[in-house]
């Protein structure tokens, strides 16, 4: 065991009365910062807007006063789902302030994947940002019966709709505005009726072993966490934050809502998806947090930025990149750094990780954390080669969100999570599963009982990760316990770690390790379609579409030799001896990835079980059936043959 909280921890740790509450905070908030300080900022036609704690509360109130005007109340559901806005959190603090939970739904989710998460939940008011998500909701009206109204906050297509059941933001102010005049003394009752014990927010699992599942969250749980973290790894109110995460990870709330409730940061809203990048820049937050996938990304950009740089910038870069590995060993060994390589991260610094740091949005960043899944020690040591702090951290739904990370800068081990914060307990049972629990473990899955008394006992919540814990109380994980896979020899080996390993490469965006109960290692390779398709206009290869070029002889050979480097750094046993180079990406609207990026790996093995029995039964070649769905319901389906390969272990 490690971090076993004593009572004086515990009550440290826990929010003041009076403040513990998300709404509680947003007021104090209000009242001692008023229209002296912003709360958020957001971009209209790309210039920044800036809302203050006083513009905050009066929207938050007009709006709680429309939904309690349509009978919403304690107890009762919002369901959220858009592109992070202010609109986003207002709804989920307008709700709360009435006693309400707010249940976040991913954008990307499909009409089917709402409905079950709406319907379980049972939602009764649903908010959205645009008509394209209106229209996913219309979509399945019949099946959320308890669905009282829908709300959206982007006007822009919604002229032409006439339904009584469809309600524009501005609009249900209106409504609170005029419920107000009735009862003037609603919101600050309603706020001051809520307790830290309240559930503040249903949260649902990812589903990567089945359907989802909603933890039950409360303020105790979500501010307790986050002032363990806070103690770990301080905030401070001059702090900004960018918020690019879905607000329906559990990520999104610790280190979002929380922050700019508790400390009074300011959280800049990213205009789009695709502009997340120079949206840093312009803010340079001090504390960003990408799950595993989002630093892949960023990484392999480093990396096809410097192929296609010009040869001088190549060469500075080249020539000091090994002094800056050689400092990221410093840090992994935890030697003192001598001061001749002192100099030399001075002089690499400023001609050339400076300027990179900066084109990557990290130039002013203090704490960069991963989590959410593993990140491979290869994008681990190439960040801290080029000067981020990258620190790794683990956590879960069900604990409230990090409850470990590496808190010092200049050492770290990539294979290592962190030591668990103030408030967070960690057990290692005797099979090597990790049990977390303390002040963050919540109230268990929302009408599942069976499920929660299967994942919650004991004052623990069971992750189904295996690890183990060093002498110095940091966490490593080793991998999912039932998906640590076993060689007919008796041989264990991680899929994870090896998908890890492949991915570091520019031309590798996502791939499936397969080998259980099988005499070797296989893989299944997606290319990442720009950094190859680069690669391949500079070779003068030609190709007309992501499936013509995954199956070019020449893209086989390129991503051959990266994979035959992996082998080189691999156990012999452990070595990937046949690979396929799939035409298409994983795409989690196929059920292959979660909504955060997760392989869903028994459902892929079902799905690609022609291609795997194919790479075991030495075939050249599988003729495999795809089949697209058209937005209008239409299906088309053809065949597509995928070529196997051979490597030489």
């Amino acid at each position: 065991m490690k971090g076993s909280i004593t009572q004086e921890t515990w009550a440290k740790l826990m929010p003041q009365e009076g403040y513990d509450t998300f709404p509680k905070l947003m007021r104090k908030n209000y009242r001692e910062k008023g229209d002296k300080r912003v709360a958020y900022r957001y971009k209209d036609f790309g210039i920044w807007q800036k809302l203050t704690w006083k513009d905050n509360y009066e929207r938050i109130r007009a709006f709680a006063g429309g939904l309690a005007s349509l009978g919403f109340g304690a107890e009762d559901r919002i369901a959220i789902c858009g592109e992070n806005a202010p609109e986003w959190f207002f709804g989920q603090l307008a709700a709360q302030a009435l006693g309400g939970v707010s249940v976040g739904l991913y954008i990307d989710a499909t009409p089917k994947e709402l409905q079950y998460i709406i319907a379980h939940s049972e939602a009764k008011i649903v908010m959205v940002d645009d008509q394209e998500q209106v229209d996913k909701i219309l979509s399945i009206r019949d099946d959320i019966p308890k669905v009282e109204k829908l709300i959206y906050w982007v006007a822009k297509g919604m002229w032409s709709y006439d339904d009584p059941w469809l309600i524009g933001f501005d609009d249900m102010m209106e409504l609170g505005k005029d419920y107000e005049k009735g009862q003037p003394d609603f919101f600050e009752k309603s706020i001051d009726s809520q307790n830290g014990g309240n559930i503040a927010v249903l949260l649902y699992t990812s589903g990567t072993t089945g359907l989802p599942k909603g933890s039950m969250v409360t303020y105790n749980n979500l501010l307790s966490i986050f002032n363990g973290w806070d103690k770990a790894l301080p905030w401070y109110e001059k702090d900004e934050n960018l918020s690019f995460l879905p607000p329906a990870w559990i990520g999104e709330q610790i280190f979002t809502v929380a922050p700019n409730l508790s400390k009074g940061i300011i959280v800049n809203f990213i205009e789009k998806a695709e502009t997340i990048q120079s949206d840093l820049r312009e803010v340079g937050p001090k504390v960003i947090l990408f799950g595993a996938r989002q630093w892949e990304m960023v990484c392999s950009e480093i990396q096809s930025k410097m192929i296609d740089a010009p040869w001088w910038k190549k060469f500075v870069y080249n020539l000091f990149l090994p002094v800056g590995y050689r400092l990221a060993q410093f840090q992994e060994s935890g030697e003192k750094i001598p001061w001749y390589w002192k100099i030399l991260r001075f002089i690499s610094y400023w001609s050339v990780f400076r300027a990179l740091q900066d084109k990557i949005g990290l130039g002013k960043t203090r704490s960069p954390i991963t989590a959410g899944a593993a990140l491979s020690p290869d994008n681990l040591k190439l960040l801290r080669a080029i000067g981020v702090p990258i620190a790794q951290g683990y956590g879960a739904t069900e604990v409230s969100g990090l409850d470990t990370v590496q808190v010092q800068k200049d050492y770290y081990r990539p294979e290592g999570s962190g030591e668990p914060f103030p408030g967070v307990e960690i057990r290692i049972t005797d099979d090597d599963e990790i049990l977390l629990g303390g002040t963050g473990l919540v109230k268990g899955y929302y009408k599942q009982p069976d499920e929660t008394k299967k994942a919650f006992h004991s004052g623990y919540f069971h992750t189904g990760d295996g690890g183990y814990m060093d002498d110095k109380g940091e966490l490593y994980i080793v991998d999912r316990v039932k998906d640590m896979q076993t060689l007919k020899d008796g041989d264990r080996f991680s899929p994870t770690y090896i998908e890890g390993r492949l991915k570091f490469s520019p031309y590798i965006k996502d791939c499936m390790v397969v080998g259980n109960n099988r005499d070797s290692v296989a893989a299944i390779i997606n290319m990442d379609y720009e950094n190859t398709g680069r690669w391949a206009e500079r070779n003068h290869l030609a190709y007309t579409s992501h499936q013509d070029l995954s199956q070019k002889k020449e893209v086989g050979e390129l991503l051959k030799g990266i994979m035959g480097n992996v082998n080189s750094v691999l156990p012999e046993k452990q070595r990937v001896r046949r690979f396929a180079v799939l035409h298409k990406d994983f795409d989690p609207d196929e059920a292959e990835l979660t909504r955060t990026r997760k392989l869903r790996r028994d459902f892929m093995e079902k799905r690609y079980d022609n291609l795997i029995s194919g790479l075991y039964g030495g075939e050249d070649k599988v003729e495999m059936e795809t089949t697209v769905t058209y937005r209008d319901g239409r299906q088309s389906t053809w065949k597509i043959g995928i070529f196997l390969q051979d490597l030489e272990v």
